[in-house]
């Protein structure tokens, strides 16, 4: 039963990584911090991503090339796009925002904001992995960088033009002939024919381990954890009021980091976010001995394989649908397929997972302040919500304060209102 109404300074509705981490940024600056969330902390998409700090990610998803590659990704049979037709009524709204992003402004925009926000992005995670003390071989933050190779010559030659883009922002990368790659990743050799290394790169051995670390060392310094699901946010008497099934939290200020179900929340205080889920798949395999050292992206395929404590991680792909609809065993026959058809024979697998990345059209996460006072957002992030956690949880701890950077505005969510 729901007990009697409770007080607080800063309540973060949601546990997963980013929220983890804006409880963190917020306790290093003096405040009492509370987090809800009806699941374990650093579950979720937290815990069945990529696992790669992907530091060099700057391009948003959408770009002026994308119309000419639209028949092949939603017809093609290797696609790693797909598209679940039925919801193509509810989906249409999103889309449509989606393709209007594609244009060259709004593309050059989009990478600018993107590059202000990753920048500092491994410098962040460094700090925060430091303070944990996370030397254990689970919480282990890996700097081997980052590699994106190409089965195809072809395609490897037309990477060319955002190799060169990246250049121009000063990314670190190194253009790979498919003897390079074979060298840096032996097991690469006769499947590569290039590639392109992101040296500034990382990679967690256990994104949950280090979320669970996390969390353990926020209730240690006095964040206190509710396993509660909120229903409403609003106003009242100058405080933020969050209703949620274990009762009423009023609260000085208030950060919505409910990743996939933050729109509802947003909702109710005003803001109508387009906000969609990308259906993002893994499977896990025995790895011993490790057959990568590092993040590896087959470019066409849209993966990532990683290697975790113990074990190998094929994640990725994109899937639109609803939320609620079960797993897609196609998109796992996908992975596997393709896996092996570069590392050969993967074994049983030992775990397979479907996660919600949260999304919106233009390849923005909402950081920053929401219509009602008292209010911040740190949602939206896509495929870069473990990448950009820390920094993430630094901007809302400034936004909160009234210090955050101008250019944040452009991650606002006042721009779907203008």
């Amino acid at each position: 039963m729901p007990g009697a109404d409770r007080h607080a300074d800063i309540v973060i509705i949601g546990a997963g990584i980013v929220g983890l981490a804006t409880a963190w940024a917020l306790l290093e600056r003096g405040r009492a911090v509370t987090l809800l969330d009806p699941g374990a902390p650093g579950g979720e998409a937290s815990s069945g991503n990529a696992a790669t700090l992907a530091s060099y990610a700057v391009e948003p998803l959408g770009h002026p090339g994308l119309l000419s590659q639209l028949p092949a990704l939603l017809f093609a049979p290797s696609s790693p796009f797909h598209l679940r037709w039925r919801h193509l009524p509810r989906l249409a709204p999103w889309l449509w925002r989606f393709l209007a992003a594609t244009t060259p402004g709004r593309t050059a925009a989009a990478t600018q904001t993107l590059h202000r926000l990753l920048t500092p992005a491994m410098d962040d995670w460094a700090a925060l992995h430091a303070a944990l003390g996370a030397d254990t071989p689970e919480t282990a933050l890996h700097q081997r960088g980052a590699l994106t190779f190409f089965r195809r010559r072809r395609h490897w030659r037309a990477e060319r033009s955002a190799f060169t883009a990246r250049d121009q922002l000063g990314i670190p990368q190194v253009y790979l002939q498919a003897h390079e790659v074979a060298e840096l990743e032996p097991a690469l050799a006769g499947i590569a024919q290039g590639g392109v290394h992101f040296p500034a790169a990382g990679h967690l051995a256990d994104p949950r381990a280090l979320a669970e670390r996390l969390a353990s060392r926020l209730a240690e310094r006095g964040a206190d954890f509710h396993a509660a699901r909120v229903t409403d946010l609003s106003g009242a008497g100058g405080r933020v009021r969050i209703d949620s099934d274990l009762g009423c939290w009023h609260a000085e200020q208030a950060v919505v980091a409910a990743g996939a179900w933050s729109a509802p929340l947003a909702r109710a205080v005003g803001d109508r976010l387009p906000l969609e889920v990308e259906r993002g798949y893994h499977l896990e395999f025995a790895d011993t001995p490790a057959r990568l050292t590092r993040p590896c992206n087959p470019a066409e395929n849209a993966f990532y394989m990683v290697p975790l404590a113990g074990r190998l991680r094929i994640a990725g792909t994109v899937e639109l649908g609803h939320p609620r609809d079960p797993a897609n065993p196609r998109r796992l026959a996908y992975l596997r397929r393709h896996g092996e058809a570069i590392l050969g024979p993967l074994g049983p697998a030992q775990h397979a997972w479907l996660g919600l990345r949260p999304s919106l059209p233009d390849s923005l996460p909402v950081i920053g302040p929401a219509r009602l006072p008292g209010v911040a957002y740190a949602f939206g992030h896509g495929h870069l919500g473990l990448t950009l956690a820390p920094t993430t949880g630094r901007l809302v701890a400034e936004s909160l304060a009234g210090t955050a950077p101008a250019w944040l505005a452009a991650c606002h969510a006042r721009r779907y209102s203008r």
